[in-house]
């Protein structure tokens, strides 16, 4: 009998994991490159080339300051055609601020009462999200030089947020999906990340992760500032008792930590970004976690000593991510 039950309940979950699905999911599209076709860059030497998006699934946060203009304040990621993920935080009122006498590098130390985020209604009015793009602006330094690099802006038109605030940033939930006006089916350069669980695909032990975004790189003199040109870091895994060892505390229940390095982090404007990982058998890119917090970058190049940067697993969300893109 015990065989028998033991069967049936291993029939279930493959019964259940095949029939899971998701709106604007496509599994044969996701994690896969695109190239732009509408512009071509042109180095030095005048040679030109049809460029690979180095991140197709890299959207920018763009929030309304006070002048009025959007500014770039975090990343995120397209998980399917019309959603993206980024992290709760991004939307604090005093987004990066620290209390007095707070730490600096945790959110034990940030303004993290429920009333110290902006309002459901605020998130909507004040939040766009730029797709297929590659720089921030025009930097023909950085080569930023065709305004198509720019993307495409939309803006949201529903979206859930974690028990981040509710918990005072200390028990995780640093999560929240954001759907877009519009899918980005036509947007030159877009695609959307596969989810771990879509198929069920594990990341194996020794891989390497990716990281992108347009945060700021004190080393490259952009101390305070989002970088014009997307940046791609290649990021290694640690296990949670080493996160917590040089945390010196326990770590959130939903974490996923990499090693830090003195010159090479996520830093500030990297929040919300994404972290995936690349299946050789399917040539694809899955997302497993989401940049929440770690060591400040111009500490680390001063000389401070490397913790572990901290990240929301979304492995640990699953239900919450497809009840809400299956709900509407």
């Amino acid at each position: 009998m015990l065989r028998v039950v033991i069967w049936l309940l291993v029939q279930c979950a493959i019964t259940d994991a095949a029939a899971l699905k998701v709106k604007h999911y496509n599994p044969d599209i996701c994690g896969r490159q695109s190239t732009y076709t509408s512009f071509m860059l042109t180095d030095a030497d005048g040679n030109t080339g049809n460029p690979t998006h180095l991140a197709p699934w890299a959207a920018q946060i763009r929030v309304q300051a006070g002048g009025g203009d959007y500014e770039v304040i975090c990343g995120g990621t397209l998980i399917t055609a019309k959603h993206v993920l980024t992290a709760a935080h991004c939307f604090q009122k005093k987004f990066g601020a620290v209390k007095p006498g707070g730490e600096e590098n945790s959110m034990t130390g940030r303004y993290c009462e429920e009333n110290q985020r902006f309002t459901d209604s605020e998130i909507l009015k004040r939040t766009q999200v730029t797709v297929g793009a590659m720089c921030t602006r025009k930097s023909e330094k950085f080569g930023c030089v065709n305004e198509r690099q720019n993307g495409i802006t939309l803006k949201v038109s529903r979206f859930i947020m974690g028990d981040f605030y509710k918990t005072h940033c200390e028990q995780g939930n640093d999560i929240v999906i954001l759907e877009l006006e519009s899918t980005v089916d036509d947007v030159e350069g877009a695609n959307y990340a596969c989810l771990p669980f879509l198929p069920e695909t594990k990341i194996q032990e020794g891989t390497t992760v990716t990281s992108f975004g347009w945060g700021s790189d004190p080393g490259k003199g952009f101390d305070n500032s989002a970088f014009p040109m997307i940046q791609v870091l290649t990021l290694v895994p640690e296990s949670l008792s080493t996160c917590e060892d040089n945390w010196g505390t326990s770590v959130p229940f939903d974490s996923f930590c990499t090693a830090e390095e003195e010159d090479k982090n996520v830093c500030s404007g990297d929040s919300g970004g994404g972290l995936t990982f690349h299946q050789t058998e399917s040539s694809r890119e899955f997302i497993i976690a989401i940049v929440s917090y770690g060591s400040d970058c111009v500490q680390l190049i001063g000389g401070s000593e490397p913790r572990s940067q901290i990240n929301t697993d979304v492995r640990k969300h699953q239900k919450f991510i497809v009840d809400f893109i299956n709900g509407a």
